[in-house]
């Protein structure tokens, strides 16, 4: 496999991970609950991935390119499916040269794979090259399991010093939102978030961080 010829900060990214020995490396990432989660985000989905594959775009930056076959969009207009792009393949892969392309996603950042279904916080897709990933990464992707969501923090701190009024929620919502760790009710999830934005909760002060 060839890599297309790179030029200024694409090919430093690529000198960094184009050797021989460990990971790309870990990611920093700052705490973000369910509140930083809405109001980060440019689209919401709820679906489940059809495809993962991954590869170079045409400035050489490796990617890994998912496609979900929407049941809603809570945030946002797509189609019936919608593909994106994040940094990073999906796994090394051998060059011509016979190096190791280390290149994949850093620690850090989602994982996918076909046949799960997600709910997506995804930020607004990268100037420069196109590309997106989820709020918070691997908190801004769940994943639902027997009627149940969860992100790779187990939920945790999710729901951790939210403030909302609480006549705008239904009994399991309330419940839900004294939870600080685990699986919640796909239902639950999905009609609070669904709540929030269509009422621009955040927007107009109803729900935020207790100060």
């Amino acid at each position: 496999m060839r890599i297309p010829q790179k030029t200024g900060w694409i090919a430093f990214l690529a000198a960094a991970v184009l050797v021989a020995g460990g990971p790309a490396g870990a990611t920093t990432v700052a705490h973000r609950d369910l509140v930083d989660l809405i109001h980060l985000s440019d689209l919401i989905l709820s679906g489940r991935v059809t495809a993962v594959t991954d590869g170079f775009d045409g400035a050489g930056v490796p990617y890994t390119e998912v496609t979900v076959a929407v049941d809603e969009a809570l945030r946002g207009r797509v189609g019936a499916t919608y593909t994106f792009r994040q940094f990073g393949l999906t796994a090394p892969r051998s060059l011509d040269n016979g190096r190791r392309y280390l290149g994949v996603s850093p620690d850090g950042w989602p994982r996918y794979h076909q046949g799960e279904k997600v709910v997506l916080f995804l930020y607004k897709k990268a100037a420069r090259t196109g590309f997106r990933t989820t709020v918070g990464l691997f908190q801004g992707k769940f994943v639902e399991r027997n009627g149940e969501l969860s992100n790779a923090a187990e939920n945790e701190g999710l729901f951790d010093k939210l403030r909302v009024k609480e006549a705008l929620l239904s009994a399991p919502e309330a419940k839900m939102l004294k939870r600080t760790r685990g699986p919640v009710a796909t239902d639950t999830f999905l009609s609070f978030v669904r709540k929030a934005v269509r009422g621009r909760w955040i927007e107009n002060k109803e729900l935020d961080h207790v100060q």
